[in-house]
């Protein structure tokens, strides 16, 4: 039976997808800050930033995700395990850090003008 798609083709498939992220965060930043005045762009700029650490945090995940899964074997329920903790962990980095931004930088919308 042929796969569908070749180690090779994910590889790439989800390089793009990190990038895209990463460029599609700083896009909105550039287009979202023409519309803002004062510190409210700092926390929107903050916020963009740390959008843009999504791609690298997917890749870098993809690597660890593959080599967990080669060492235990796509069906072993530990390596779900691994992987369903990395996730886990990964997501609340990066909750808390939008939270912390939140409380270090009042919230954008109660500063946003119209230029």
């Amino acid at each position: 039976m042929k796969e569908l798609f070749t180690e090779q083709q994910l590889d790439w498939i989800v390089m793009g997808i990190a990038v895209l992220a990463t460029l599609i965060s700083l896009g909105w930043g550039f287009y979202e800050t023409r519309k803002l005045k004062g510190s409210a762009k700092k926390a929107l700029w903050a916020n963009a930033i740390l959008f843009a650490f999504t791609g690298p945090a997917i890749w870098i995940f993809w690597g660890v995700y593959n080599s967990i899964e080669n060492y235990y074997g796509l069906d072993s329920v530990k390596a779900l395990e691994i992987n369903f903790g990395i996730v886990i962990g990964i997501a609340v980095f990066f909750i808390a850090v939008q939270w912390l931004i939140s409380r270090w930088m009042p919230g954008i919308d109660s500063k946003r003008r119209r230029a």
